[in-house]
């Protein structure tokens, strides 16, 4: 996501830091304070509004996923947060993602399910080329 839109989404989670998922991206982003402009739209008798506020220091810290991960490895990951040092540590684990990838095999699911997972990617555009990756 773009940097605006997520400093909309901490402002509006009302919260100096925001824990999220559901990307299964690990990062962690700071976004610095300064400040910030925003142009509204108004109706025809008010015009537009320029609009400026100060923004304060806020973090987001993406844990990632245990399944299905989508940063280039098959690695889980996870976040550790030490509190008092207000820092977020990412970690990957190694797991028998073979295993997986052989059971969903087995089991009649798309090949294409074990190729992403083997790849840590999120898809390929098209199943039967799994050279083939689509960018985002």
């Amino acid at each position: 996501m773009d940097a605006f839109y997520a400093l909309e989404r901490v402002f509006s989670a009302d919260a100096d830091l925001l824990f999220c998922g559901n990307t299964h991206v690990p990062y962690v982003r700071t976004l610095d304070a300064g400040n910030m402009q925003v142009r509204v739209s108004g109706s025809s008798i008010e015009g537009d509004k320029d609009l400026s506020f100060t923004v304060p220091l806020k973090r987001i810290v993406n844990v990632g996923s245990i399944g299905e991960p989508r940063h280039g490895r098959p690695n889980a990951t996870y976040v550790i947060y030490d509190v008092d040092a207000q820092q977020a540590t990412l970690r990957e684990v190694e797991y028998d993602y073979h295993a997986t990838c052989a059971a969903i095999i087995e089991k009649g699911w798309p090949p294409i399910f074990a190729w992403r997972l083997a790849r840590g990617l999120e898809y390929a555009e098209r199943a039967d080329d799994p050279t083939h990756v689509c960018e985002r």
